[in-house]
């Protein structure tokens, strides 16, 4: 199963971000999710997480699915769909083990998809690399770095400067995504991927609708 990485421009308009974003901070409490990154555990923001199937939220699968099958196909599955509203900037991990929701039939880890909700100075790096762990440092572990790394020191300041360097000496760069409200990025949940800095870009928060999807075998 081929999962391409993607980007879709105007996925959503501004009025079906606003149906959605309402609707779920409207009905969904939220819960606040922290990471232990080297130096201690730090709140990262804050999940608005829905069961995309649940009749209370039909509005919000009539808006999506059309959409979404024009672009993947009828085999889609929301393993999991949330708001999440980031305050610290995410570290470099995989999708592969994330979500929660059965499907009726056998499936396979498909695509995490991101649409902001606004535009923000920030960007989501996806790697070449992946695991089926979440955490990289299993991957470092047994496989041997590039020699010379793959990613510079100005790349290195210009995206990861909340990441201790020596991490990218496994990785290289897919593809950057720029946060843009309504595009849609979706890449293998399998695949490494990171948050850029974005606090030191002067940015306190950025928002965005993301999934877990996986896809009928």
């Amino acid at each position: 199963m081929q999962i391409d990485t993607k980007t879709v421009d105007n996925f959503l308009s501004g009025e079906e971000l606003a149906t959605i974003e309402q609707m779920v901070m409207k009905i969904v409490p939220h819960e606040n999710f922290n990471v232990t990154p080297q130096g201690g555990q730090v709140k990262s923001g804050d999940y608005y997480v829905f069961d995309y199937y649940d009749p209370a939220f039909q509005s919000i699968k009539d808006i999506l699915d059309p959409k979404l099958t024009a672009e993947f196909g009828p085999d889609l599955f929301m393993e999991q769909i949330h708001i999440f509203d980031c305050v610290d900037p995410y570290r470099v991990h995989s999708d592969i083990a994330s979500g929660w929701k059965k499907s009726p039939w056998p499936t396979d880890p498909a695509w995490t998809l991101i649409i902001p909700l606004n535009d923000y100075d920030s960007s989501t790096v996806v790697f070449e690399e992946g695991s089926n762990i979440k955490d990289p440092y299993d991957y470092i572990k047994s496989t041997p770095p590039y020699e010379p790394s793959r990613i510079d020191l100005e790349t290195y300041h210009k995206y990861f400067s909340h990441i201790p360097a020596h991490v990218f000496n496994w990785l290289t760069i897919e593809n950057i995504f720029k946060w843009k409200k309504g595009s849609m990025f979706a890449a293998d949940r399998f695949k490494f991927h990171t948050s850029d800095n974005f606090v030191g870009n002067g940015v306190a928060s950025k928002r965005a609708l993301i999934a877990w999807t996986r896809l009928k075998v």
